[in-house]
């Protein structure tokens, strides 16, 4: 009997050791599990992140490499279509991959980021106006505008650590942007050359790329189709007649790179701002520059090229679902939101470009700001009927624009024009267009104000004393927003006692 309960207790004995044992196991390696599971939490929180942020910039790095990759291929297909006019005859098109997404880390993070590569979804628009010399009476004659519809190649980052990025092909630019800077990492172009102490000359290769609007949201590899179509030569001074300057337009979303490259281009070229070169930013998505002739330095040339190239996007990629605000055939495009760039008939608008020159020096933007024109006295009820300087009294002016025109016999002259507009309504061309505006001229002598709508002088008025009132109705014959401009070159008095302020509180069109 004894010895079995002995045996009971040695059984009793191992049962709870055993037991002690497997607990013990368990707890080691729920604590195990607890170190492995904190220290994976502790690198997601404190390493992933810049692991993450490291491998989207080495991603955006080869994205950057296959938009320098489009750039060249587009400068060789217009490279190939100036050197030989049957090469575009042969249509072969040449496909350039995209790496859309990346950045993933390997277990830890092996989501990959994703981008939109998009064709025709931003507007670039340049316009050169060349003027030439005639030499009876050493005037600068404007010839016809220059205009060339860019279009464009845009990639957009939708990274989850590291910062998103903008890469922008546009008329022979590679342009970075972030945030609301941007800089050219390619240039296009755009060659000034001095060919001697005084003399220099400007050639300007265009690059229009063609394509329906599309685009295309993806984290994975996508390819872009880019055909030679045609190079031509737009505008050649030898055959022309003498050159004695030209101004021109770029409209962008990205000015500063723009603004920058062309002042580091005239600078490099040995010319001197505010003297040979004036580069302006009148509004958001406008850039202004004016190359000129003085006794310094001569321009003796200017060429202007245009390459097109058509772009489309790989096939079997579906197109992403944004809205589409501007196409290049102009053609309106079904959304689901009204399509605020289209200009209706029956409605009033205020100008969105505004910029201007007092005896040929360009005004500051700060003092040049549209804005300023779309608020007046409300309080004051205008009346109905065509005027020309109607008296307003008594009337408050409301954020006013005003230039101090110091000198007798000098000359304002101001540009209003339209830039978020891309097109008319498809069923309603505007005939007439009514101006109204009121304005001011404090001093002695009122100066003569020239009028011109839309290319044509509209005729020559004075201003009373005190705010006056504008409204006049004018037949016009304009296709595009963007032919609907004003001028206004406010003229002092040659005598004496003329200067004073020229001032604007209010100025709409309204399209019928």
């Amino acid at each position: 009997m004894n010895t079995k309960k002995n045996r009971s207790r040695k059984k009793d004995g191992k049962g709870l050791f055993s037991s002690e044992s497997g607990t013990a196991t368990v707890i080691a390696t729920v604590l195990l599990l607890c170190i492995i599971f904190t220290a994976l939490a502790l690198i997601r929180v404190e390493y992933v992140p810049e692991w993450k942020i490291d491998a989207e910039k080495s991603h955006m790095n080869d994205v950057q490499k296959d938009m320098i990759e489009l750039k060249s291929t587009a400068d060789i297909l217009s490279l190939l279509m100036a050197s030989d006019s049957n090469f575009s005859a042969s249509g072969l098109p040449i496909t350039i991959p995209f790496i859309m997404g990346g950045g993933e880390i390997p277990i830890l993070e092996p989501s990959k980021s994703s981008g939109m590569l998009s064709v025709s979804m931003e507007r670039c628009k340049m316009t050169i106006i060349p003027k030439r010399l005639l030499v009876s009476d050493s005037l600068q004659v404007e010839e016809d505008a220059k205009k060339i519809e860019c279009g464009g190649i845009t990639y957009r980052s939708n990274n989850r650590e590291y910062l998103d990025q903008v890469l922008r092909y546009e008329n022979g630019a590679l342009i970075l942007a972030q945030g609301e800077k941007s800089v050219m990492k390619e240039f296009p172009s755009f060659n000034i050359e001095k060919t001697s102490e005084k003399n220099y000359t400007v050639s300007i290769q265009a690059i229009k790329i063609r394509g329906e609007p599309d685009a295309v949201s993806s984290n994975a590899d996508v390819s872009l189709r880019l055909t030679g179509i045609s190079n031509n030569v737009t505008y050649n001074s030898n055959d022309t007649g003498d050159i004695a300057s030209f101004y021109g337009t770029v409209i962008t979303e990205y000015p500063d790179a723009w603004i920058s490259y062309l002042n580091e281009t005239a600078k490099n070229a040995g010319l001197e701002y505010g003297t040979d070169y004036d580069l302006d930013k009148p509004s958001s998505n406008f850039v202004y520059f004016n190359f000129t002739s003085t006794n310094n330095k001569t321009l003796q040339s200017l060429s202007i090229s245009e390459s097109v190239i058509q772009a489309d996007l790989g096939t079997g990629l579906s197109s992403s679902s944004e809205d589409v605000n501007w196409s290049e055939s102009g053609e309106d495009e079904n959304t689901e939101h009204e399509d605020k760039s289209i200009m209706e008939l029956g409605e009033w608008y205020y100008f969105d470009m505004f910029s201007g020159t007092y005896e040929e020096t360009l005004m500051s933007v700060s003092s040049i700001d549209p804005n300023m024109l779309t608020d007046r006295d409300e309080d004051y009820s205008l009346p109905v009927g065509s005027f020309k300087n109607y008296e307003l009294s008594p009337y408050s002016e409301v954020n006013d624009f005003n230039y101090s025109m110091n000198n007798n016999g000098k000359t304002l002259n101001l540009n209003f024009g339209y830039n978020n507009f891309s097109s008319f309504n498809s069923t309603s061309i505007p005939t007439k267009a009514t101006i109204c505006m009121i304005y001011s001229f404090s001093g002695s002598k009122e100066p003569n104000i020239v009028m011109t709508l839309t290319g044509t002088e509209r005729g020559t008025f004075k201003p009373n004393s005190g705010w006056c009132l504008y409204n006049q109705t004018f037949s016009i014959s304009s296709k595009d927003p963007e032919e609907i401009t004003l001028n206004l070159k406010v003229i002092t008095d040659s005598g004496s006692n003329a200067a004073g302020t020229f001032r604007i509180d209010y100025l709409a069109v309204y399209l019928s």
